[in-house]
């Protein structure tokens, strides 16, 4: 049976280890490498995923927190809710885009959803069919005249029956 070790990392926006901002775990694999991996949503889903954030040297120790299996549970199961109910970070609901450059709202170029960064910046992913929701810079590279068309505000459903459509023909089409 793997152990782990979990790890809360606060960050000003989010300074208690009871609601961090990072989830991490440590382990020891069969070969004696040490690995890390973050809590994360920026997947298909919620999962655990590589990362290197407690060997960064630009995070600060005093940040660091370990805590207990308990804790990471806990904050596994906050994330996951807030994605099943299509909440960002703090609780606030995505803001939803199609985006048209040839197309309609019905059927559009592509489905973005947005929010606003818990250090104020945007926050962008875009709906790949089979992939998920996947990080974009779509709405930067239009500001650059990289891409056209216009962004039509969407709510979550209408955004949720686009991407349902598009799995459906995905699967269709094999």
């Amino acid at each position: 049976m793997q152990q782990y070790e979990y790890f809360a990392v606060v960050t000003p926006a989010r300074p208690r280890p009871e609601d961090p901002a990072i989830m991490l775990r440590r382990w020891v694999d069969e070969n004696g490498q040490v690995r890390e991996e973050s809590f994360t949503t920026r997947l298909t889903g919620a999962a655990w995923a590589p990362s290197t954030v407690l060997s960064n040297p630009a995070v600060s120790s005093s940040d660091v927190h370990r805590v207990d299996e308990r804790a990471a549970v806990r904050y596994e199961n906050a994330l996951r809710g807030q994605l099943s109910r299509g909440e960002t970070y703090d609780g606030r609901p995505y803001s939803y885009l199609a985006w048209l450059d040839g197309s309609t709202v019905d059927d559009p170029t592509g489905v973005l959803r947005t929010w606003t960064t818990e250090h104020g910046g945007e926050g962008e992913q875009r709906y790949l069919p089979g992939t998920g929701w996947r990080d974009s810079y779509v709405r930067e590279d239009w500001r650059r005249g990289r891409y056209d068309g216009t962004f039509e505000p969407i709510d979550k459903a209408t955004a949720d029956k686009i991407v349902e459509r598009w799995e459906q023909r995905r699967t269709e089409q094999g």
